[in-house]
């Protein structure tokens, strides 16, 4: 009986294991081949998000060298980040960027800025806030 069995063929541990990591590494390379195609949309939110935080960041150093006033600013930095391209139609999306700074009271001052663009005929738009300190000269 048991050298019946030696007899027998079939599949290794090893192969079974090797072939799951192969399909594996196919199926990832298949569904990340083109991000972009699959939702553009989530690209054109993180090129907002990165437009907000770089805009807060300008302010937050307003308030470091004393600068910081309750008011509305402009997009502070440069222009070109302001336009990109939606990569499933490579038509040019541009972004705007409104910032409205208010006195909380005391050395604090709260930032809203928000972010807007059209794709595909509808628009879009993303706030993002912080909270930062005035530190007076």
């Amino acid at each position: 009986m048991i050298k019946a069995l030696r007899n027998e063929r079939g599949f290794l541990l090893l192969d079974v294991v090797l072939l799951t990591l192969i399909t594996s590494f196919a199926a990832v390379v298949l569904l990340n081949a083109h991000p972009q195609a699959k939702n553009p949309h989530s690209t054109l939110k993180l090129t907002a998000l990165h437009l907000a935080d770089e805009q807060l960041a300008y302010l937050e150093s307003f308030g470091d060298s004393g600068e910081l006033q309750a008011d509305s600013y402009p997009f502070l930095g440069e222009s070109e980040d302001l336009v990109t391209e939606n990569f499933s139609d490579e038509i040019p999306i541009e972004f705007s960027v409104t910032t409205r700074v208010d006195e909380l009271g005391g050395n604090l001052y709260r930032a809203v800025v928000t972010v807007g663009w059209q794709a595909e005929g509808k628009d879009f738009e993303i706030e993002s806030e912080r909270t930062i300190r005035f530190v007076p000269k």
